[in-house]
């Protein structure tokens, strides 16, 4: 491992265990006595907050609209000037992101011409592409029973015909758009133990 700090951006389909590998990942940092900034897409920001609002169908916006939204959510998360991506790393802390321009690529891509998402997102891949992405892959049906048992309210993308599509726009965006990035897919159906082991070492080897 070099000396970073790194930026890791952790993707996958909700349920398939992000948050978790994501603690157990700044819990493997700190106990090395390393600085480490948790942050997630969409942000906490203002502009993460509308998001949020459309997500829960409180607001209704033009598929195109919301693809831009995400992709100036995510310009705020790089630049913010207390908050942003780049200030925690000029600060010297890991930063560990919960989601990044893939997420928009696979999530935007049934609805929106994928070549124009990735457009909107350029600035993003230009300025700063992760050092790692962890794609968590898991069965769709698992990760809809996943969702279905935590009891909260359903999202926009949360049907099992939704969670199969994107996982598969996931794996062609990784094909088409992540040349030249160090892209890994883990096996998030395996023991939450053994996933965050895979992790570790994929972190090991920066």
């Amino acid at each position: 491992m070099g000396n970073g700090p790194y930026f890791i951006v952790v993707e996958g389909l909700d349920g398939s265990g992000k948050t978790t590998q994501i603690e157990h990942l700044r819990d493997y940092f700190q106990a090395r006595g390393e600085a480490c900034y948790l942050t997630a897409e969409p942000t906490d920001l203002p502009t993460g907050k509308f998001i949020r609002r459309v997500l829960r169908g409180q607001e209704h916006v033009d598929p195109r609209t919301l693809a831009a939204l995400f992709a100036a959510d995510r310009v705020e998360h790089l630049f913010h000037a207390t908050e942003g991506i780049l200030t925690k790393l000029a600060a010297g802390y890991h930063v560990i992101s919960s989601r990044y321009y893939f997420s928009s690529l696979a999530y935007q891509s049934e609805y929106v011409d994928p070549a124009w998402v990735a457009n909107l997102n350029r600035l993003a891949k230009a300025t700063l592409p992760a050092d790692l992405t962890l794609f968590l892959d898991l069965d769709p049906a698992v990760s809809m029973q996943r969702i279905t048992g935590r009891g909260e309210g359903s999202e926009l993308y949360e049907t099992l015909e939704k969670l199969r599509q994107v996982r598969e726009d996931f794996h062609r965006a990784f094909a088409v758009y992540g040349q030249g990035e160090r892209i890994v897919v883990v096996d998030a159906g395996d023991a939450e133990g053994r996933v965050a082991e895979r992790i570790v070492a994929e972190i090991q080897k920066l």
